[in-house]
């Protein structure tokens, strides 16, 4: 399922910057500059408006149902079983009743609805009073609602509330300006077909409009991304030497690559816009833009779902790892793991295991398996029950080593009589010292 749910989350991301944006650049960009256009072009303003409301309905038809099959698939984690069954069995419904992520995931689908109520209950497709500040609200809250879910939201204490901060401007600006560009390219698409001369002085006013709104969006997302990338990766060292930093480092190269183009339209384009051309040159590199946004919005779907480089300065347990251990932090949306070998190479090693939750407190569980895989093709793998510890850890004792290189460590935990948390990754063993 952890494939599937890379692409669900990047479909459901890409969805959501669109509609969302598209409603942020009526109500900043769009909206403004038709105030003040020639009657000329009042009647394809209307079918201009008609055609973002269709793309913000579009987009919230796709969100919607990318965000329940986001759901189905992490419950389907949760209790370690198919899509089905925890449907079926009703797994899905303490999902959402008794987890962050289902509180929020209700939350944003409620705005959802709402935002598109609002955009279906006015009938004259000319009327711009739709695209005012309620539905602009709605649109930024079903933007935002994501930080609350990722790891930012999960870093426990007051050390969480700071980056917490940050994602949501970093989603609120990635998705006015990211979530604009569609719908301005479309603007200057009809402006360069259009014969009208109002279009030119439409087309100006809601590129300088957006132009400036792009420096403050480059400005937020800069900040925050900083702040975000120093409390995920943790380093210079985890930004080179982890994929983790790897992916991080693509979406910067993604979000550096905008911002020339941005910087293009915005002092070489903008002030040229009357000029032969100019305006279809602008609107091609919009869709440049937004393809690049979009292949950065594709690598947020791998990362969230993939542990965070930094994840072990928030860990209370780290500081009792003995130096001489291999060690491994395995995460999920359904929980985490870390899994410690003393000694970690050939020989004989005990294993401790300690589980957590989202909220980095100790998971429960009733009953734990470990299962240890060789390097070599072909090699037959271990399997153990663990013992539970005093301090609310698990144990297994005598397990062989018999040769070094990269291991795979499985835990299988039973956290009551239907969940399952399962989580496998690879694991360094030593030589024999």
């Amino acid at each position: 399922m952890g494939d599937s749910l890379v692409y669900v989350r990047a479909v459901h991301f890409a969805a959501t910057i669109v509609a969302a944006g598209t409603v942020l650049f009526m109500f900043l960009v769009a909206e403004p500059a038709f105030r003040n256009a020639e009657a000329n072009v009042a009647a394809e303003l209307g079918k201009l408006r008609q055609r973002y409301r269709v793309i913000v309905l579009a987009s919230l038809g796709l969100a919607v149902p990318s965000g329940l099959a986001w759901l189905m698939l992490l419950s389907g984690n949760i209790y370690g079983v198919s899509i089905a069954e925890v449907w079926r069995d009703g797994g899905i419904w303490t999902v959402v009743g008794q987890t962050r992520f289902g509180q929020v995931w209700s939350i944003r689908m409620v705005l959802a609805v709402l935002l598109a109520t609002v955009l279906l209950s006015t009938t004259t497709p000319a009327n711009g009073s739709r695209w005012g500040l309620v539905p602009a609200i709605l649109g930024a809250g079903f933007l935002i609602g994501p930080a609350w879910i990722g790891h930012a939201g999960a870093t426990p204490g007051d050390a969480g509330q700071f980056p917490l901060a940050a994602d949501a401007l970093h989603l609120l600006a990635a998705g006015a300006w990211l979530g604009g560009l569609p719908p301005l390219a479309i603007l200057l698409a009809a402006a360069w077909r259009g014969k009208e001369p109002g279009w030119t002085a439409v087309a100006v006013m809601a590129a300088q409009r957006f132009s400036l709104l792009g420096v403050f969006n480059v400005g937020v997302l800069l900040a925050s991304g900083v702040i975000n990338s120093w409390y995920e990766v943790g380093s210079i060292s985890n930004l080179v030497t982890t994929s983790y930093g790897w992916l991080v480092l693509a979406k910067f190269g993604l979000f550096a690559a905008m911002v020339i183009l941005a910087a293009v339209n915005r002092f070489y384009l903008t002030p040229r816009l009357a000029m032969a051309g100019v305006v279809r040159r602008m609107q091609h590199n919009a869709i440049a833009e937004s393809t690049l946004g979009f292949a950065a919005v594709a690598v947020v779907g791998f990362l969230g779902v993939m542990a965070p480089a930094s994840h072990s300065q928030y860990h209370p347990v780290y500081g009792y790892i003995p130096a001489d251990a291999a060690y491994v932090h395995i995460h999920s949306l359904a929980g985490m793991a870390d899994v410690a070998i003393v000694p970690g190479h050939v020989g004989t090693a005990r294993v401790t295991i300690r589980l957590w939750n989202e909220d980095f407190a100790p998971l429960p569980a009733q009953r734990l398996t470990l299962t240890l895989t060789p390097p070599a093709a072909g090699s037959q793998s271990m399997t153990r029950a663990a013992a539970a510890d005093q301090d609310g850890g698990w144990e297994v004792d005598g397990i062989e080593l018999a040769q070094p290189g990269n291991w795979t460590v499985g835990v299988d935990a039973g956290l009551d009589t239907k969940r399952h948390l399962v989580l496998e990754a690879p694991i360094a063993i030593a030589p024999s010292q």
